[in-house]
Formats: structure tokens, sequence, C-alpha cells
């Protein structure tokens, strides 16, 4: 059976699991209820040891404004990237130019992380993410060459198929515009490591002194996970590990989302 442990690092709260190999769940909110107890009630209802915050939401300007006073409509929160549970499409929409997150088939140890909406068939899914490692490889604000690599060779954007031997990490522009809201801004991230079977949650709080996006990068990378992606950040940061809750979203946050993703 899997086993999780929690602890912290410079400002983040860390979420690991290193026994057993952990399923993943997805939930999505359906009715007038806070985020936060929406977690709390499926995390007893399905036996889930952690869970985060998901999708990024599209949410219509005079649903934001209603969101101040109370929980929103599920249906004004709108996951932005596809949400799938057992085949299933739970919500969402297409999100081609980002990247998923995916447990391709149930209880086995081959999560992953691809460009574009994750497969129909997966286990469970979630896309319109931003990505920090995908195969082994770090993507970061520049493109990354190893000794060798033509002079003219770009320092962001697509990379040429005869530059790819040389590259040591990637550029993405999700990544970009996190990294520049520098060390405060709330992060949640998650990844796995096929090789070692780890489960890796890292959730920093927004508002506090924390690491930023290249970090947060780091500490996946020095614990050798191979796939990991960043979630929706800022004051949707939220961390729920062992009964209670480690980071709370923001109060209007907590009003209109909707995606979590929890594991058990």
């Amino acid at each position: 059976m899997p086993s999780f442990q929690s602890s912290q690092s410079g400002g983040a709260q860390i979420v690991e699991c290193t026994d057993g190999i952990p399923e993943m769940i997805m939930v999505v909110r359906r009715s007038r209820t806070l985020f936060t107890d929406f977690i709390a009630a499926q995390a007893k209802r399905l036996g889930l040891k952690v869970v985060v915050n998901g999708s990024f939401i599209d949410l219509s300007f005079g649903a934001q404004i209603a969101a101040f006073a109370e929980p929103t409509d599920p249906d004004d929160s709108k996951p932005v990237g596809q949400v799938i549970q057992h085949e299933k499409l739970l919500a969402g929409t297409e999100a081609s130019g980002k990247f998923s997150f995916a447990q391709e088939t149930c209880g086995t140890k081959n999560y992953s992380v691809s460009l574009g909406n994750p497969k129909p068939t997966a286990c469970a899914a979630i896309g319109g993410v931003a990505p920090i490692v995908v195969d082994g490889l770090p993507y970061g604000a520049r493109n990354v060459y190893r000794a060798g690599a033509p002079a003219d060779a770009p320092v962001t954007g697509d990379v040429d198929a005869k530059l790819k031997p040389f590259l040591q990490q990637k550029s993405n522009l999700m990544f970009s515009q996190l990294l520049a809201r520098g060390k405060t801004v709330g992060k949640t991230a998650v990844g796995y490591s096929a090789a070692q079977q780890r489960l890796l949650v890292v959730v920093q709080p927004h508002g506090a002194d924390g690491p930023d996006a290249d970090r947060v990068r780091t500490m996946f990378v020095e614990r050798k996970i191979e796939n990991a992606v960043f979630l929706d950040c800022s004051d949707s940061s939220t961390l729920y590990f062992a009964g209670r809750f480690l980071v709370r979203p923001g109060s209007h946050k907590d009003h209109y989302l909707s995606v979590a993703v929890g594991f058990r």
C-alpha cells in the first residue's frame, strides 16, 4: 500500500510517496460549495491521502464578481484543459498548445507528461498545465544546449530535430510567466518517477517567501523525477494532506475552483 510523508523546504510544503504506486483520482465540484469543503468531503469519501488544486479556470467577468460573495454555480467554472477519469471526460476544454499529466493505466507506474490533450483512454489525466520535466528533460525560460550546439540555435521556442541531441533544457512560455512572478507567488506542482516509483508534490502558499519556478524545477530534478508539471498556481494553490489543509486557496478562489487532483 502506498505510504505518504510530508515535510517542508524553503517555504514550500512537500508530500512524497515512495512505497508502492499511488492511484491518481480526478474530482470535479458539482454543487455550490466551497472548494475546500468539497476537497475534504471527497478525500473522506474516496480515501484520498493527498489532494491539490488542479485546472486553471475560465470564469466570466460576472461570475468572478459574484464569486467574491458566495460559491459559484459549477457550470460557471470552466476548466481549461480536459479532465479525465477512467476513460471518461469529466470536464474541461481542449488545450492543445499546453501540456497534460496522466496516469495512463490504473495501478501501473506509467505516469507521463505530454504536449497537447491527454489520451482519452487514460486512467486519470489533467490537461492545460505547464511542463517542469518531460521524459527527463527539464523545462525553463530558455533553451539551454550542451557544448557543440550551432551558434544560431534558438534561445526560445521550438527546436529543430537536428538540435535536440544538444538540448539540456527546453523553453516554455507558461514556465517563463510563472518564473517572472518570483518567489512569493503560490505554486502547485506534481511529478512522478517511474524508475523510483516516487510521487512528489510541492505546494507553496501564495504570498510566502518560497522557491521560484526555477528552484521548484531543481527540487524535481534533484530527486530524479522524470515527469512533472505545474498546475494552477497563485492563490489557487491548495494542499490537503492526512485529514487537514496545509495550504488553503484565497477566499475568492475557494468560491469558484472546481477541479482537484487526489492520490491514494
